[in-house]
């Protein structure tokens, strides 16, 4: 048998096998998150912890291409803005009772 053939085989069997194992997953219970018991595990004596998520981009600076350290005191750095970046802010929320 060629090997084109037996890869064309190889790659019928994957693709037809892979529904079967993908129905067996999607049958599987899932058990519900216990997201009263996380909850109240947070809160302390000051309250219910809680975090917001801070989203904004990052201030970069490079001296470009043309960067010569020589002269490095008549340089000035250019700054842009990076890629966007996920900061978390906590905080307690006192008196809550849940």
């Amino acid at each position: 048998m060629s090997k084109p053939k037996l890869a064309l085989m190889v790659g019928a069997m994957i693709v037809l096998g892979l529904p079967a194992v993908s129905a067996s997953a999607a049958d599987m219970q899932i058990p519900p998150a216990a997201k009263a018991d996380r909850e109240a595990a947070a809160c302390g004596p000051c309250g219910c912890l809680h975090v917001t998520w801070n989203r904004h981009r990052v201030l970069e600076s490079t001296y470009g291409l043309a960067f010569d350290p020589r002269n490095f005191d008549q340089t000035e750095p250019y700054y842009y803005y990076g890629p966007m970046r996920a900061y978390p802010t906590f905080w307690c929320e006192v008196g809550s009772t849940q």
